[in-house]
């Protein structure tokens, strides 16, 4: 559950960045931010799928 959170914060802070002036977005942080949100969703499908192979 942890991974979506973040993936959730991630998220947020690109779409704060590109569509607000709160927060000034880099290209290099909006790339490690596109990248953060998607290898924590990939980490909570991953850990999803271990769970059910230890049961």
């Amino acid at each position: 559950m942890f991974y979506l959170l973040f993936a959730l914060f991630f998220l947020g802070y690109f779409l704060v960045g590109s569509l607000t002036d709160l927060v000034e977005l880099s290209p290099v942080a909006s790339i490690i931010s596109v990248v953060f949100v998607f290898a924590n969703v990939y980490l909570f499908f991953k850990s999803k799928k271990e769970e059910k192979k230890d049961e």
